[in-house]
């Protein structure tokens, strides 16, 4: 069936991505359960607007985003909805040096068809420069 959430951006034109910690992977798997169209998930957590009034994001998450819809791509079987980023909220007990600390923030991922959640690893090199040993 179409999700709650499509109906929301397709409508508003806006959306929020929230990165919960693993303390938070209980109620983000609950809220992949129920519908929003039958269950308010907004009571699940804390939710507060920035300045996107239709782009619901969740206190307890280290980073939330605002978005404006930039691009809709229907697929077959989903809908990629691409967006503006429009404003960032983190807190400084997340960031090193000015910048955001994935270990701080200590997210989670999916994977699937095999559908867990793992937490992120050790780093394992750096981008754009671990794979220049390999160039002749």
């Amino acid at each position: 069936g179409h999700h709650y959430t499509n109906k929301g951006i397709d409508e508003n034109k806006q959306f929020s991505i929230n990165i919960p910690d693993v303390s938070l992977v209980e109620k983000t798997d609950y809220c992949g359960l129920v519908s929003g169209g039958k269950i308010d998930k907004s009571k699940v957590f804390n939710v507060f607007y920035g300045e996107l009034s239709k782009a619901p994001l969740i206190e307890e998450c280290p980073v939330c985003l605002s978005l404006s819809l930039y691009e809709t791509v229907k697929l077959p079987f989903n809908t990629l909805y691409i967006g503006e980023p429009k404003e960032v909220f983190t807190e400084d007990k997340y960031m090193t040096d000015g910048m955001l600390d994935i270990k701080k923030v200590n997210p989670f991922t999916l994977t699937m068809p095999d559908n867990h959640y793992w937490s992120v690893g050790e780093n394992v090199g750096k981008a754009w420069n671990i794979g220049k040993k390999l160039k002749k």
